[in-house]
């Protein structure tokens, strides 16, 4: 080898080194963020996940570098506030009603649902769209949106029964027209079936649409408390006591908004704007409110329940007279409330009694008890505050970190925004 070409070699080879000692020293990747999965939460009334083992670690060696290449930054548990929609008052509800059932006549025609096995295969969507008043006009559409009315519809991902749509016609070109109603198949307890529902839309979000959800909500709250008094349901870990004079009454109701408030999805738009998207379909369905919302893992309905749960508060509840049928109970949202406040109660029999004494007294940590055990297995969330003294302290899951700082602010806006009686 001539000595120009040997210099040139031993420069590349340096260059190749200090290229490799560099690499080498660079901070380890930390990884694909955490995807948020609604509804997926382990917790005493949910399935399980299950968690892989990490390495030890404890190799011979290993610099310091190394181990720091592995160090994953800390989350905090921070609330999004930011502006929230809000379209020129109206009550839309009557409006939806009509849009829901002209939705649910429509003749269901072949094409509209193909299922294959125990696959949808191909389907079709019937909208009810209008403006605010006026005539309401129906458009069956493919899933590429292609319809007879030739309107354009986008939407920017199929979300189920909470795809937002934009209409546009030659009257709208710019889009503006609402979508009241939406049918599509859905999977239900014998195979596929036909929903009518009303997603939120920025149209439909009016102070009189929120204040509607939120007395249904009331009323649902209502109905279970005056079943739990007249008939004297005990607490488990109070006797002398009712589950009503245990579990304050709006305890159930911020729960049933926390648990539809995607974190993700709050990091762009805001917690507030995550609450009246809650109202506003608790508005807009009614008693059909999260009737569709099931998690892969089985939870079910407004209150994510789990099967194996809801059947154990059934069997420490027996005279609240809880619907046998899982399914039905969790559709019927006076039953899966009052469920859910069974649920808080039961939680509290895991709490020794000094700990519940101490709880009790402050109703923010009663509160983050209950939000916590409900999100995450009580007896964990138990252990966590004996080492601790907080609920969501040490090595709590992000998630559950998360769910009682939201229903905490959660109750708070309620306070604020709503402290009508």
């Amino acid at each position: 080898m001539s000595k120009r070409l040997q210099r040139k070699f031993l420069r590349f080879l340096g260059a190749f080194s200090a290229l490799m000692i560099a690499v080498s020293m660079a901070p380890g990747d930390a990884g694909a963020a955490a995807k948020h999965h609604a509804a997926h939460r382990s917790s005493a009334h949910r399935e399980k996940a299950a968690v892989s083992k990490q390495a030890s670690g404890k190799k011979h060696g290993k610099s310091r570098i190394a181990k720091a290449a592995k160090a994953k930054p800390v989350q905090q548990a921070v609330i999004t506030v930011k502006p929230h929609e809000d379209a020129p008052d109206f009550d839309f509800q009557p409006r939806i009603q009509e849009a829901q059932a002209l939705a649910a006549k429509q003749p269901v025609l072949p094409g509209d649902m193909v299922v294959s096995g125990n696959q949808l295969t191909s389907f079709n969507w019937v909208l009810v769209v209008g403006e605010k008043t006026g005539p309401l006009t129906v458009i069956r559409m493919d899933e590429q949106g292609r319809n007879e009315q030739r309107m354009i519809v986008n939407w920017p991902v199929n979300n189920y029964l909470n795809t937002k749509f934009s209409v546009a016609d030659a009257a709208h070109p710019a889009g503006g027209l609402i979508v009241f109603a939406q049918r599509r198949p859905v999977r239900g307890t014998d195979g596929w079936e036909e929903a009518v529902y009303t997603s939120y839309s920025a149209e439909l979000d009016t102070q009189k649409m929120r204040d509607a959800g939120l007395d249904y909500l009331r009323t649902l709250e209502h109905l279970a408390y005056n079943r739990i008094n007249d008939h004297d349901v005990r607490s488990r870990v109070a006797p002398t006591k009712t589950v009503a004079e245990q579990i304050p009454r709006d305890m159930v109701m911020r729960l049933m908004i926390t648990e539809h408030v995607d974190p993700l999805h709050m990091k762009y738009v805001g917690i507030e704007q995550c609450v009246h998207e809650v109202l506003i379909t608790i508005a807009a369905n009614r008693d059909k409110s999260y009737a569709y919302a099931r998690s892969s893992a089985g939870a079910l309905g407004l209150p994510q329940f789990m099967e194996s749960s809801y059947q154990m508060v059934r069997d420490n509840y027996p005279a609240a007279r809880l619907e046998p049928d899982f399914n039905r109970g969790m559709t019927n949202l006076h039953n899966a409330v009052l469920a859910s406040a069974l649920l808080l109660d039961l939680e509290l029999t895991e709490m020794p009694k000094s700990m519940l004494k101490q709880v009790t007294e402050s109703s923010a940590h009663f509160a983050a008890f209950l939000a916590a055990g409900y999100n995450r297995n009580p007896v964990k969330v138990v252990k966590t505050y004996l080492k601790t003294r907080s609920m969501t302290g040490g090595s709590a899951p992000f998630e559950n970190k998360m769910y009682v700082r939201i229903q905490a602010w959660v109750g708070d806006f309620l306070s604020r925004q709503y402290s009508r009686t």
